[in-house]
């Protein structure tokens, strides 16, 4: 969210906030030096020891009968395992525990939303899963007959201390999803959210945006979306990688749905800012690119999907993303926000986070880190395409034209002088610059490809709970599974430098 947060947790938030503490961390939370573990166990094995021997710390049982295996991904830095919590052998929807292992198979971290000593509230007589989906259906005031599509899965949500039973429905009707938790027995609904992925082409856009090409801000005005000189000349011819070949915007990684329906049977898209369709050609390039990117440091598993974007969404100065539909909206108010790669590439930072984390950012802390998060890929994004000192730690500029004073304008700064907890003041944009000054000073101190491997990493081993604390946990045991702990005393200090 470009500023006040409409990013709103997908799921509530669980019962304890388990602090990360890498298993083979000293109690500073640096990575100790370990014996390699032999290649000759695998993963799972390794996983259930780690999480056996720290079992007493987390309130794990300790023959583990309650944590079921999920997943093993394989990842640059080495192999994430995930776990379920069930309940009566049951899933308890949402709460899961992930153990990262290096690629010697030496346990780095746990992260756990596990929660210990479970009281299941009894059920006497179950709703059958055909009523179930018929109290979902209800309470959406679907009129249409039940999906093929649809599905029901008995479990248990985590509801004032004790677990209830409930089944998870999702229910497609007309152009919705929607999953919604049933009480099991009296057919309740607990809760319901929305849950709505070639060839080239040529267009043009601002690279990243006029402001950054032009060197200033002189000249440059919104003038209610009226095409100028200054504002023409910095417009970049560009390739469009990855269309579907229908003369859309629809390609691998972003689908532009907009009310001007952007087409061109030759592929071609290049249009002033005068014109909507400049937004969609700016929205589909910008997030292509950063895919891209993403993908060229090896993470080939992070949102890599064709991801559905409104670049004129809304009339509000404002963009977000919604972890609930998976889509980007952007906003016309001020300045277009689909104008400004910073901005575009901010809200794909938080698509991202809830790609690898489903349901991240539950808590204020984590509300934050998502902020800052997106703030460094903006920031770094733009410093890459024009390497200009003026404009270091800035990010929108061409978006702030129409609301900041500075010189040069600038939507936030991500080398501000805030530490934690001092400068807390509990809104996510103001305590996000807190974590981007700290990713911020690890792209200056490493460089960005190295910087943004080591943060991406990181988020594999978080839960919808994490923060602050837990966050740099992941990142010092992300180094050390990618880098072997080379950029360790680095990590220590520039997060020591912001109060973490």
């Amino acid at each position: 969210m470009k500023r006040k947060s409409f990013l709103t947790a997908a799921i509530a938030t669980a019962v304890m906030m388990t602090t990360l503490v890498p298993a083979a961390f000293a109690e500073t939370g640096t990575p100790s030096v370990a014996p390699a573990a032999q290649k000759s166990v695998d993963a799972q094995t390794a996983a259930s020891n780690a999480l056996q021997a720290q079992a007493a710390k987390y309130g794990f049982k300790s023959d583990l009968s309650d944590l079921q295996y999920v997943s093993t991904v394989n990842t640059l830095g080495g192999t994430v395992v995930r776990y379920q919590q069930t309940v009566n052998g049951a899933e308890l929807f949402t709460h899961q525990v992930t153990v990262t292992l290096d690629n010697a198979g030496q346990a780095l971290l746990i992260a756990s939303d596990y929660v210990p000593n479970l009281t299941a509230q009894p059920v006497s007589k179950k709703i059958g899963e055909n009523a179930a989906e018929q109290k979902a259906l209800a309470a959406l005031n679907a009129t249409d007959a039940p999906s093929a599509m649809n599905s029901r899965v008995f479990g248990y949500i985590f509801e004032n201390g004790q677990a209830v039973p409930a089944y998870k429905v999702v229910t497609h009707s007309g152009e919705s999803e929607v999953e919604s938790f049933v009480h099991a027995e009296n057919g309740k609904v607990l809760k319901k959210r929305d849950l709505h992925q070639h060839v080239n082409g040529t267009g043009k856009v601002f690279n990243p945006n006029p402001v950054r090409t032009q060197g200033n801000a002189t000249g440059l005005t919104d003038n209610n979306n009226k095409d100028s000189t200054a504002l023409t000349n910095q417009l970049k011819s560009v390739t469009l990688q990855g269309l579907d070949g229908s003369g859309y915007l629809k390609g691998q990684y972003v689908n532009i749905t907009s009310k001007v329906n952007t087409y061109s049977s030759t592929n071609t898209f290049n249009y002033t800012r005068s014109s909507g369709s400049f937004e969609d050609v700016m929205a589909y390039y910008h997030i292509d690119t950063v895919q891209r990117y993403i993908q060229s440091l090896g993470f080939l598993n992070i949102n890599n999907r064709a991801i559905s974007v409104k670049p004129n969404g809304t009339t509000q100065d404002n963009s977000w993303y919604s972890p609930s539909t998976k889509d980007l909206t952007f906003g016309t108010g001020g300045v277009d926000d689909a104008e400004d790669a910073g901005i575009i590439a901010h809200e794909y930072g938080h698509s991202i986070q809830d790609n690898q984390v489903p349901g991240f950012g539950a808590t204020e802390e984590g509300g934050a880190m998502g902020e800052g998060f997106g703030d460094f890929m903006g920031a770094t994004y733009e410093d890459a395409l024009v390497p200009n000192t003026a404009f270091k730690a800035l990010i929108g500029e061409w978006d702030a034209t129409s609301y900041s004073s500075s010189t040069p304008p600038t939507l936030r700064r991500l080398d501000t002088s805030k530490k934690y907890p001092t400068n807390m003041d509990g809104e996510v944009h103001d305590d996000g610059e807190i974590w981007s000054h700290g990713e911020y000073d690890m792209a200056q101190a490493f460089g960005r490809d190295v910087a943004t491997k080591i943060i991406l990493q990181s988020h594999f081993s978080l839960t919808p709970n994490s923060g602050f604390k837990d966050g740099v946990a992941a990142i010092k045991a992300a180094d050390q599974a990618l880098y072997g702990g080379s950029h360790l005393s680095q990590i220590t200090s520039i997060w020591a430098a912001r109060g973490l």
